[in-house]
């Protein structure tokens, strides 16, 4: 159920990435590729609405330079082979002590259109918008992570604003192939639930529903194993499935067609320097 729309802001940053970064190590495992083009396959489902499961070709990007990031996808978290879990969008990356590390990035937040689908005729669409977002990670232990982020929209839409947070864990096979396990959850204002899963009394009236309204809360809880697995200097194999079940309030919202959903990915990228 949600838009299209080509993540514009995105390109244009990223077209002005121009100077090439260079490393004495060359060990594809630490180090950060110049930029990183690939390609993925992803098969899932949303909880709003009905539609059937989707099957989408998307393209992935990343240019890197110092610590600033334009990135599109999957792609942040493969140019160091996955060994951080880096921002989707146009993202700055700063060290803050050994194990501790923050980031700030502005990305598109697409919205949502209904399109023609007649059962929910009359329910206005969301905006898409922009969303800044400051994240924190904190690394414990061989293969622990904790992360955490705020995000809010950032041109006044009625977005609202998000709080998440998960934990990781890497499980390494061997130095070229690891997977990386996780639990999370997300917690919305009142804007943001009300313009994702509410109905006003407005619209109620205007389409013969009943309201919905809602508060703050936590909005879902989430799984993921994710799998990658560099093949070289260059190429990275890569896959995973995310499950995500709707929890309080927003799990009861009559626009919500499943309460659990999915999302099943697998691509290669590669990576260079310039």
């Amino acid at each position: 159920m949600l838009s299209t729309k080509h993540q514009w802001v995105a390109a244009l940053v990223a077209g002005s990435v121009a100077t090439p970064l260079w490393a004495a190590d060359r060990d594809w495992l630490t180090i950060e590729g110049d930029y990183l083009i690939g390609a993925s396959v992803v098969s899932g489902n949303g909880h709003v609405g009905d539609a059937p499961v989707s099957r989408d070709f998307k393209p992935m990007w990343a240019f890197q330079l110092g610590p600033f990031r334009v990135s599109r996808s999957r792609a942040a978290s493969l140019m160091q082979a996955g060994r951080e879990k880096l921002e989707t969008g146009v993202s700055a990356d700063f060290g803050i002590f050994e194990d501790w590390r923050a980031s700030v990035s502005l990305r598109v937040d697409n919205g949502r259109d209904f399109g023609d689908d007649p059962r929910y005729a009359g329910l206005p669409d969301v905006r898409s918008t922009l969303r800044w977002r400051v994240s924190t990670g904190f690394s414990f232990g061989d293969n622990w992570s904790w992360s955490s982020s705020y995000d809010r929209d950032f041109l006044g839409r009625n977005g609202g604003s998000r709080l998440s947070a998960g934990l990781n864990y890497r499980y390494p096979i061997n130095e070229m192939r690891y997977w990386d396990l996780g639990v999370g959850t997300t917690w919305g204002d009142r804007t943001y639930l009300q313009t994702t899963y509410g109905i006003t009394p407005q619209t109620a009236a205007a389409t013969g529903r009943a309201p919905y309204r809602l508060g703050s809360g936590l909005e879902n809880l989430r799984l993921g194993a994710q799998y990658t697995h560099v093949l070289s200097d260059h190429w990275v194999l890569f896959g995973g499935l995310d499950l995500s079940r709707m929890v309080s309030a927003p799990a009861g919202s009559p626009l919500v067609g499943r309460k659990t959903t999915h999302t099943l990915s697998a691509g290669i990228a590669f990576r260079g320097k310039r």
